[in-house]
């Protein structure tokens, strides 16, 4: 199955929300019971071309703001939008599909994985999983990046925001205070005029 069942365009013309909460729980529980390492790009897949709740510009933008809010971007993105379409509601359900049935899976895993950890190929797995999660993550940065063609301040300022993380190594919270801040308020004036 290709990664993109329909394209960007046709997946902003189609976009329809949830039939309920429990749609959200069930949908955000089969997301994290496949996340290794990391939920972005399962999320987008699932959200933007499978379920078609949002568009990619749309999710681009809730994506966005959960980065800048504190704790885990991936359980701020679930409470957002389950809030979207069915306030508390939906963003519990969302929230507990994300967290709930992974939660029991990892803690019987925590247990047995202590009587193997020293095995070579429980610790193959684990380094496959990482390596898997690493391609996952740079698809979805790429895809993410065509959503911001032709906004040329935005692909500045995720320019910026790699090398000042990813070369530079400055603290993820200084940038974001900095470089964050200062796109907020260049994106609030633009909008202004």
């Amino acid at each position: 199955m290709p990664p993109h069942p329909v394209t960007e365009e046709a997946a902003e013309a189609q976009t329809t929300p949830p039939r309920s909460p429990g749609e959200i729980f069930t949908a955000f529980a089969l997301i994290s019971l496949q996340a290794f390492g990391g939920a972005l790009a399962l999320i987008e897949r699932t959200i933007v071309y499978r379920k078609r709740w949002l568009d990619p510009k749309e999710f681009l933008g809730l994506y966005a703001v959960s980065q800048v809010l504190p704790g885990p971007t991936g359980i701020s993105f679930c409470v957002m939008l389950g809030d979207r379409f069915f306030g508390l509601r939906g963003a519990i359900a969302a929230l507990s599909g994300f967290l709930l049935v992974p939660s029991v899976i990892v803690i019987a895993i925590a247990s047995v994985f202590q009587q193997f950890q020293h095995v070579p190929q429980v610790q193959g797995a684990l380094h496959g999983m990482g390596a898997a999660a690493v391609g996952l993550i740079i698809t979805t940065a790429l895809r993410m990046g065509r959503t911001l063609r032709g906004n040329r301040a935005g692909m500045v300022v995720a320019a910026l925001s790699f090398g000042s993380v990813g070369l530079a190594r400055l603290p993820v919270g200084t940038v974001v205070l900095s470089l964050g801040v200062l796109s907020v308020m260049w994106a609030w004036r633009s909008l202004g005029r």
